[in-house]
């Protein structure tokens, strides 16, 4: 009987803490301060230097809670990214920026991101060319093998669409 009284205390208690979480980014979501934001992007990670070479720039869309899902998609990805592409890592030619969506509501409405995310995009200076949301990053992070292909197809694509444009 004991273990049927704690089972049913352990389920009321994960219920009231998934509601209690979802009303925190409901309220946090609604919340936001809007800002506007010209359709140029901000200064770039790479010491404000703005080039009309194209590159590829990958967002770390965050909200201001950041839970521990959320920064292991990002160190994840940016450990990737940063030792399977570290000659144009290091050239400047992929850059990463972190930002808070919750902050930079006009880039997470371009982005279409409700939740964290990864953003490849195709920059020409501060101008985003196109760009792809990686959605699937999250049911990916328990399976290192294929997110690690995904990520990395997705900035090899990038690349390469940079570069044809650069010629």
């Amino acid at each position: 009987m004991q273990s049927g009284e704690t089972l049913k205390k352990l389920l009321t208690n994960l219920l009231l803490a998934f509601v209690l979480i979802s009303v925190g980014f409901s309220l946090g979501r609604h919340s936001m301060v809007s800002q506007t934001m010209n359709s140029k992007m901000p200064a770039a990670s790479n010491g404000g230097m703005v080039s009309s070479e194209r590159l590829v720039k990958i967002f770390y869309m965050h909200a201001t809670f950041r839970c521990m899902t959320c920064n292991g998609i990002e160190n994840r990805a940016r450990q990737l990214v940063e030792r399977e592409f570290a000659e144009p890592w290091k050239s400047g030619k992929i850059l990463w920026e972190e930002i808070n969506f919750q902050k930079n509501t006009a880039l997470a409405t371009k982005f279409d991101v409700t939740a964290s995310s990864i953003v490849v995009a195709v920059m020409q200076g501060n101008e985003i060319m196109e760009f792809r949301r990686l959605d699937e990053v999250w049911p990916l992070l328990e399976k290192p093998a294929e997110f690690d292909v995904y990520v990395v197809d997705a900035v090899k694509k990038a690349l390469e669409k940079a570069a044809g444009e650069n010629k």
